[in-house]
């Protein structure tokens, strides 16, 4: 039989989107280029994080409340801002805690719903409160957390005294902070600086003086108060006290008490300064030395290894400061980077035998536009990435690298079948049309099956 009796007439062909790309090969060669051209350029801008962003979706009330028992915290601030927010569009879930000196109050959003709208909303329930925040309570702090991921941990490590030690992780927070593309960076580790005043029973009895009268100068002596302006011919003057003392040096200076004949006592003739850490049960070290943790953190738009590169370039040029040393504790990039190189070799370890094998058991021009077909389809999925908002992720690399085998097995599979329909003495067209269609149905059910 002729190889022209085989070509089937006219009315036999498959029909389809395949068939009209191969009776047009421009269209096909154009979509071919514009998925390559597209998903390359995508896929250099492709956001990249560790694991996948999760909104909280909370609404967090703190209100400090400086020497309040939990009781008092629960009956004069918890549960109010609880009955001020059950009934906000948008509310979910309220829990509450109420602890020595803070009471916080967590708002869990409904599905959906957006949650800086809800802050909004909690925000001005918790501003019509009456007599609220109680006296001697500070001004309630009202934020939707944002998703953050961590980035690199770095551990300031030294044996020379816990200050030494913080005032060197401050240091280091702050230069990374001035580094473009670093917006996060955190502490850990470290306790927190307290100035306690400790004032004794006999002390007070030997002055004539009462606590109160102690406490009384010590808070107004320590003020940063705004106190209006003064308008004038010449202009107007704005008035403010600025003179919050922030070390124990300026608290042992405040005068307690004038004598009537001008002599003075200071808070330091009657009470005890100390200028240290809260006295918390806390340590941390690092191959058995003291140690500071200082964490970097992604906000939410930026990218995870271009913040790692920015720390890495501050790194390469930083001197820590003399018996200090810096180590990278943890960098949570590595997992990510290992991926995306595995991702990488299998891609091109795949392309290599699949045109290997098709090379040496059916033809050069076959294999050619087979191996090209498993870029083009990558390149595709890069482009519609772009599109759809995906990042790459440990998640979607893990997809990528699933796909990448069945994408090789399918393209291997239809390739063979076109050849096997090219020996039966079908043309070209006629050959790809028939060998793609033979296969069309295992194939979708074997790419939906993994899916």
């Amino acid at each position: 039989m002729a190889a022209s009796d085989k070509n089937p007439a006219p009315g036999g062909r498959p029909r389809g989107l395949l068939s009209w790309f191969v009776r047009n090969p421009v269209a096909a060669n154009l979509l071919m280029v514009v998925l390559l051209v597209g998903g390359a350029l995508s896929a250099l801008n492709l956001q990249s994080q560790v694991f996948p962003t999760i909104s909280p979706g909370t609404v967090v009330v703190t209100v400090p409340f400086p020497g309040a028992t939990p009781a008092e915290v629960e009956e004069g601030i918890t549960r109010r801002v609880e009955e001020a927010v059950l009934g906000i569009d948008g509310v979910k879930r309220v829990s509450s805690t109420a602890s020595e000196n803070v009471g916080i109050v967590t708002i869990e959003t409904s599905d959906f719903s957006d949650p800086e709208l809800v802050k909004d909303d909690v925000e001005s329930a918790v501003d019509r409160l009456s007599d609220f925040p109680p006296e001697n309570a500070e001004r309630p702090i009202v934020v939707a957390p944002k998703p953050t991921g961590g980035v690199v941990t770095l551990a300031v490590v030294g044996e020379v005294g816990e200050k030494t030690l913080r005032r060197a992780a401050e240091q280091l927070e702050r230069d990374l902070l001035t580094q473009p593309g670093v917006s996060l960076v955190s502490l850990e580790g470290a306790r927190d600086y307290e100035i306690s005043i400790e004032v004794s029973e006999s002390t007070l009895r030997r002055y004539g003086l009462t606590f109160a009268e102690v406490a009384a100068a010590v808070r107004e002596s320590s003020l940063d108060l705004a106190g209006g302006s003064i308008v004038a011919d010449s202009g107007e003057i704005l008035l403010r006290t600025n003179q919050k003392r922030q070390t124990g040096e300026g608290f042992e200076s405040v005068v307690v008490r004038t004598q009537p004949d001008g002599s003075e006592i200071r808070l330091s003739d009657v009470a005890t300064v100390r200028d240290d850490f809260v006295r918390a049960k806390l340590s941390n070290s690092y191959n058995g030395r003291p140690a500071v943790f200082v964490r970097v953190s992604r906000a939410e738009a930026e990218d995870v290894l271009d913040v790692k590169a920015a720390v890495d370039g501050f790194l390469a040029t930083y001197t820590p400061p003399p018996g200090v040393e810096l180590v990278e504790f943890r960098d949570e990039t590595r997992l990510l980077r290992e991926r995306v190189n595995l991702l990488l070799r299998n891609g091109a370890f795949g392309f290599a035998l699949v045109f290997l094998f098709l090379v040496l058991m059916l033809d050069l021009k076959l294999a050619v536009w087979v191996s090209m077909g498993i870029a083009t389809a990558f390149m595709g999925g890069f482009m519609l990435f772009g599109a759809l908002g995906v990042t790459i992720t440990m998640v979607s690399l893990f997809g990528l690298i699933i796909v990448l085998g069945l994408v090789v097995d399918d393209a291997i599979v239809i390739g063979e079948n076109i050849d096997a329909q090219r020996e039966l003495g079908y043309s070209g067209p006629d050959a790809a049309d028939r060998g793609a269609h033979g296969v069309l149905s295992p194939v979708v059910v074997g790419v939906l099956t993994t899916v």
